[in-house]
C-alpha cells in the first residue's frame, strides 16, 4: 500500500481552477468573509501577486496536496514581521474532508512559521458553531483568548467569532 503524503507547496498558475472552485463555494463564505463570486481572471491575478509579493503583501497562500493532488489551501494573513505574528486560515475541498489532511497541513505550517519565518505567535478566528475547526486548532495548542461579539455580518445577521492564539 502506498504511503499517503501530505505537503504544502507554493501556488502555481495551474491551481487557478481549483482555487476558483474553493473560493466560490458559498458554504464557506460565512467564514471566509467572501461576498461575491470571483472570476478566473481574479484568481489568476491573486496567484501572480502571491508568487511575486509573497508575504511582503501581508498574506500568502499555499496549496495543500495529498500524493501531489490538490486538496485544499492554507493561508497566512495579517502577517506582521515587526511583532512576529500572523493569522492562519485553512480550507479543505469537500471531497477531501475528514481524512486528517487539515491536521497534517497545520502541523507543517506551524513548523514553517516557527523555523523559517521565526514567528512568535499565530492566531485564527473561528465561528462558535464550527466545531471541527475548534477541535483542530485546540488540538495544535491554540488557546481561545476571547470572543469578538457580533463581528461578522452575513446574510443580514451578525455572528460572533472566537479568537485563538498559539505561542510558538
Amino acid at each position: 500500500m502506498a504511503k499517503i503524503q501530505i505537503q504544502i507547496r507554493d501556488l502555481e498558475m495551474e491551481d487557478a481552477s481549483f482555487i476558483l472552485e474553493v473560493e466560490n463555494n458559498k458554504e464557506i463564505w460565512k467564514v471566509s468573509h467572501t461576498q461575491e463570486d470571483f472570476s478566473l481572471k481574479d484568481i489568476e491575478i491573486f496567484i501572480a501577486k502571491n508568487l511575486v509579493d509573497g508575504l511582503l503583501a501581508g498574506q500568502k497562500r499555499w496549496m495543500i496536496t495529498i500524493n501531489k493532488n490538490r486538496c485544499g489551501c492554507i493561508d497566512l494573513f495579517d502577517y506582521d514581521v515587526k511583532n512576529k505574528r500572523s493569522g492562519i486560515g485553512i480550507v479543505i475541498h469537500p471531497d477531501f474532508q475528514n481524512q486528517g489532511i487539515a491536521s497534517k497541513a497545520l502541523d507543517l505550517m506551524i513548523k514553517l512559521c516557527k523555523k523559517d519565518l521565526e514567528l512568535y505567535q499565530m492566531f485564527c478566528t473561528i465561528m462558535p458553531n464550527n466545531l471541527h475547526s475548534i477541535k483542530l486548532f485546540e488540538s495544535k495548542g491554540f488557546v481561545k483568548s476571547g470572543t469578538r461579539k457580533n463581528w461578522t455580518f452575513y446574510e443580514n445577521k451578525y455572528f460572533d467569532e472566537f479568537f485563538y492564539q498559539l505561542k510558538l
